[in-house]
């Protein structure tokens, strides 16, 4: 299945996290293909076409990260249940490296493991109690306040057998995790403390001290450990420890992320019809020539005329057939692909490409997700312009299981699309419309320029197809708004 969702990254960057999850049916091929296609419907106002707007353009707007999908456990049970694997991988290899402190690998793997599904698990537990508006919320704010400490704490209790390691690298990996947890804890601590005070303050008012003790609890230990803290008037603004926190996200997520090796998908191809296309018009100048000759002979003035003629319009001849060469590849090949490993073992691999296409060419199930008004239709429709990206991803099931003990269900790709290039040509966020003048006090009234751009996405796997439809609301000052996420 794919799994699609949808935020704002920043006010310029909006970002689809799309997840690929392989099928686990035994009785199906090992091979599974995703599709994924989005066409962006653009206002013609903004000028983005495309002798303006190239593949090469809209590669440079468009940011891919490609990475395992963390494996699935549920908080509680991450906290109580010393079998589960993650817990078990780091006490089984601490024990290991107390014999041989060469053998740092698997316990590193282990310990980034360990706080990437921490991590995951936090924020789903916090996720399911931020939906939750019935009696439920309580007990479960309550269990997610003991639950986070005991995931920490459980993964604390191998602290004094890897200090007395010789292994400095070790260490310094354990107190990594270490600190990252100590973040993760504070992060979602503090914004569910927030969540509760400003939606249930009734609820509140009895868990306050919970939420008093524990988070206090956690900036001792951190001041204890010597970990860069949250301050409030800090000198920099607190950007070092922003900074320190994003290079500790990267360390704990870094064995998730896949070998990944770029390249463009049509070169071998485009070659050979480039080959094609140079044979064909020297054909054509190669006849002419033989034609020219038997009607005037060599060497003569005619002759010399009509060969210069044909050799004119075999290079123009020559141009042509490449770009309908070109016109009719861009919509059957891809444009790059991108291969996945694991330890040098290939799991899978990814295709993207992108044009712009005519409206005719758009799938009648489409248009109708886009929903044009009549009065749009009747005064832009003929000129919006659409973008098609399209993405094919196949995933190999059974290399993926056999590339880690963990539980690997697919691949996340988390693409960001920066919108700058759209923003250039659009008028003022801020526009006058006209003066009130009620009870005596004049006033004039400003109203709010705003562009649409629509993504209708097209999620096809196993034979199943379903649609979304995004808008995004933008002006020249950024991002406004994003709907249908």
């Amino acid at each position: 299945m794919i799994d699609l969702q949808t935020k704002i990254h920043d006010k310029f960057t909006l970002e689809f996290k799309v997840g690929f999850i392989a099928k686990k049916n035994q009785n199906i091929l090992k091979v599974n293909d995703f599709v994924m296609n989005t066409w962006i419907f653009v206002p013609d106002s903004l000028d983005i076409n495309k002798s303006k707007y190239s593949k090469e353009n809209f590669y440079r707007d468009i940011k891919s990260g490609v990475r395992l999908i963390t494996p699935s456990y549920k908080l509680h049970a991450l906290a109580n249940d010393n079998t589960l694997l993650p817990w078990q991988l780091i006490e089984t290899n601490a024990k290991v490296i107390e014999k041989h402190p060469e053998n740092t690998d698997a316990l590193r793997h282990a310990i980034k493991m360990y706080c990437a599904i921490a991590k995951s698990a936090t924020r789903e537990a916090f996720n399911a109690i931020a939906k939750e508006t019935g009696t439920g919320l309580h007990s479960k704010a309550i269990d997610f306040l003991n639950d986070v400490p005991k995931v920490l704490s459980k993964f604390r209790k191998v602290k004094e057998s890897l200090y007395e390691s010789s292994n400095q690298q070790i260490v310094q990996a354990f107190r990594y995790g270490d600190e990252f947890l100590s973040n993760i804890l504070e992060q979602y601590g503090y914004r569910l403390r927030e969540h509760i005070r400003l939606k249930h303050p009734d609820e509140y008012q009895q868990l306050e001290p919970i939420f008093k003790q524990t988070l206090l609890a956690e900036r001792d230990y951190k001041k204890a450990q010597g970990y860069l803290r949250i301050q409030r008037n800090s000198d920099d603004g607190n950007s070092r420890f922003v900074y320190h926190a994003s290079l500790l996200k990267k360390f704990a997520e870094s064995d998730l992320f896949l070998q990944a090796n770029k390249s463009r998908n049509t070169f071998l191809i485009e070659q050979i019809f480039y080959s094609a296309a140079a044979g064909v018009a020297m054909i054509f100048a190669t006849v002419a020539s033989f034609f020219f000759q038997q009607k005037y002979g060599n060497f003569t003035f005619p002759f010399l005329v009509a060969l210069v003629i044909s050799y004119m319009f075999k290079d123009r001849l020559k141009d042509w057939l490449r770009i309908i060469f070109a016109n009719r590849l861009s919509s059957k090949i891809f444009d790059t692909k991108t291969v996945f490993r694991i330890n040098k073992q290939k799991i899978g691999w990814t295709k993207d490409s992108v044009d712009f296409v005519e409206c005719d060419k758009v799938p009648e199930e489409v248009l109708k997700m886009r929903y044009r008004t009549q009065l749009f239709n009747m005064v832009s429709g003929n000129d919006e312009k659409i973008i098609l990206y399209r993405k094919k991803v196949q995933l190999h099931r059974d290399q993926l299981a056999k590339a880690s003990p963990y539980p690997l269900n697919g691949i996340n790709d988390n693409i960001r699309f920066n919108i700058t290039e759209f923003l250039r040509k659009m008028d003022n966020p801020d526009i006058p419309l006209q003066a009130s003048w009620e009870d005596t006090n004049y006033s004039v009234i400003v109203g709010k320029k705003v562009y649409y751009i629509h993504f209708v996405i097209q999620c096809s796997f196993e034979g199943q197809t379903e649609y979304k439809h995004i808008v995004l609301a933008c002006n020249r000052d950024g991002i406004v708004e994003v709907k249908g996420m």
